[in-house]
């Protein structure tokens, strides 16, 4: 049965210095405050996509947030680009976005509907960006999420969309009580002495998943008018739901990545396909999930778009990093700074650490050639894991073309700990 839990967790400026190492082209990063003199000719190179997603190595690492942020405003302000969708509950950043495109307080908002990893001030000085361009600009940006383990805040959209509805209005409420106890029970894992009751976690999402399945056909056949964000939530709501479903079945083969790209391509569609920005782990924008054989949300996106996905990863080697001692990611984690381990000899971190440019991007699907080797990828998610203990959680099995996993990587050799809001 815990298995079923773990489907849901899963400068100053650029300058041109192309550097043959191991008969690779690497572009050199000159890093310094200025990070948008760095994401401006990367925005222009891949610009021309439909969705990109923008990855990180680790959950907590500064640099990798504050470059991401330099690389948005420029496909959002030269590239056209209009969504934002993070690696986070839609509910959450649908009342986020609310939150953003008006006056209230920003930080209280950020710890209201944001995840824990993404409370950070390398986000809010982003968000605060974006709070600023949409009140200057014709051409809003909508901020979405992707991801559905906390699904509460996508049933209270519906609770507001029909609240004149006498038949959807009983069906919703039953939903949302339902939908508030699968919640607590994700964020009650924090908790060391807590034990799941998973029958009563199945028979709960099965009945929920049932629920949103009859309210979705009464919308249909009744021809009930329904706003494009309702839409989404109750598609976000039935993917929350969709794991206790299918295990009430004994399936338990249940894709998160697959069901983080339903979102993605549905948000993308239904706001006209709009140009999308996905940010989340390296191990979700990878075309292939880089611990197992299986796709990424990457490579789902991939056979969705073709050539017009395109994938960034972000590499570090050394420095620190900001995590947290629970089991599950909430809005109320906190973190703490850690050092990054010395890599593993045969890891592409330490690989690319001993490259002449210490800072550098590497254009995976050009012609530049790739690299050679066989070497193991480190990925360390938002919860600590002693590199001792745990060293075949944090190390993928041997990579030998990181070209079937992105289109481009940015490597720092050393990198800082996210600055968290508490």
């Amino acid at each position: 049965m815990k298995k079923i839990f773990l489907a849901l967790s899963l400068i100053t400026g650029l300058v041109y210095v192309e550097a043959q190492d191991n008969a690779i082209k690497t572009t050199e990063l000159n890093l310094g405050k200025d990070y948008l003199k760095i994401a401006a000719p990367i925005a222009k190179e891949i610009g021309n996509n439909t969705i990109i997603g923008l990855g990180e190595g680790t959950h907590g690492t500064k640099e990798f947030n504050e470059i991401r942020a330099a690389i948005s405003k420029n496909l959002i302000t030269k590239q056209h680009f209009s969504i934002i969708s993070f690696e986070s509950p839609y509910g959450d950043m649908f009342y986020l976005n609310k939150a953003v495109n008006s006056d209230a307080d920003l930080k209280t908002a950020m710890k209201q509907y944001l995840l824990s990893i993404w409370q950070t001030k390398e986000i809010e000085e982003f968000l605060l960006w974006v709070r600023h361009y949409n009140k200057k600009n014709k051409n809003q940006i909508l901020l979405a999420g992707a991801d559905f383990n906390f699904v509460s805040n996508s049933v209270r959209i519906l609770e507001n969309e029909f609240k004149d509805n006498s038949t959807l209005k009983v069906q919703i409420v039953d939903l949302l009580a339902k939908a508030k106890y699968q919640d607590d029970m994700w964020s009650k894992r924090n908790d060391k002495n807590f034990r799941v009751d998973m029958p009563a976690v199945i028979k709960n999402g099965t009945q929920a998943y049932e629920l949103a399945h009859n309210i979705e056909e009464t919308v249909n056949k009744d021809n009930i008018s329904i706003s494009t964000e309702a839409k989404l939530a109750l598609q976000n709501i039935k993917l929350g739901f969709k794991v206790m479903y299918e295990a009430s079945k004994q399936n338990y083969d249940i894709s998160r990545d697959q069901m983080m790209a339903e979102m993605v391509i549905k948000t993308h569609q239904l706001y006209d396909n709009k140009k999308v920005i996905v940010i989340a782990h390296n191990g979700h924008i990878a075309f292939t999930f880089p611990f197992s054989d299986d796709l990424g949300m990457g490579g789902y996106l991939k056979k969705q778009f073709g050539e017009k996905y395109y994938s960034l990863a972000t590499l570090t080697a050394s420095g620190t990093y900001s995590a947290t001692l629970d089991n599950t990611d909430t809005n109320d984690n906190k973190y703490q700074t850690y050092p990054l381990p010395a890599p593993l000899k045969d890891s592409w971190q330490n690989y690319f650490s001993e490259f002449k440019n210490e800072n550098f991007y590497l254009n995976l699907r050009g012609n530049n050639g790739n690299p050679k080797g066989n070497f193991s990828l480190a990925l360390w998610g938002y919860f600590y894991m002693d590199p001792v203990k745990f060293e075949k959680n944090i190390y993928t099995r041997k990579i030998n073309n990181l070209s079937n996993y992105f289109d481009r990587i940015i490597f720092l050799k050393k990198t800082n700990a996210s600055e968290h809001l508490n």
